[in-house]
């Protein structure tokens, strides 16, 4: 493998696991407040639970509250939807390259295209998941600049191990 084929797989592998776990993290902050509840519910001692029955409903209703606040945001839904079709894409084309190897009678011929497929679905994945998370966004603009510092750091890693 050359320099660069190296680099850029080091930067497709790390930027799509950085970004992942982003992803991650912004979707276990928007559920906190329902998994609180739910602990409250389900360590609820006495014989009536219609405390801590209303506190888990207020919690899911006003998680739908501020879902339906940030989709009516301009351009979240074309945002949310473009980003889903990329995140599916990008796992297309993740198992492309993987498949041919699998089913092929020389699967060390397939090497480069399993790499560039695997770049591709890298490609694809991130930039998915940066249009999600910026759906629901407040601030969109700090979320893509948090998204290219992840695309600078993965580059960083890939020069540093070459």
């Amino acid at each position: 493998m050359t320099a660069l084929a190296h680099i850029v797989s080091v930067v497709a592998i790390w930027t799509l696991m950085l970004f992942g776990v982003r992803f991650a993290v912004s979707a276990g902050h928007w559920l906190v407040p329902c998994g609180v509840a739910l602990w409250h519910l389900a360590r609820c001692r006495g014989p009536d639970k219609s405390e801590c029955r209303a506190a888990f409903r207020a919690a899911i209703v006003q998680l739908h509250a501020d879902l339906v606040s940030a989709i009516k945001t301009p351009w979240s839904a074309t945002l949310l939807f473009g980003g889903s079709v990329l995140i599916g894409l990008g796992y297309f084309f993740g198992s492309a390259g993987d498949a041919a190897r699998l089913v092929s009678a020389q699967p060390d011929h397939w090497i480069a295209f399993d790499v560039a497929t695997d770049c591709i679905a890298s490609v694809l994945a991130v930039t998915g998941m940066s249009f999600v998370l910026a759906a629901f966004s407040c601030h969109r603009t700090a979320s893509f600049l948090v998204s290219g510092v992840l695309i600078l750091t993965g580059l960083g890693i890939g020069v540093s191990t070459l």
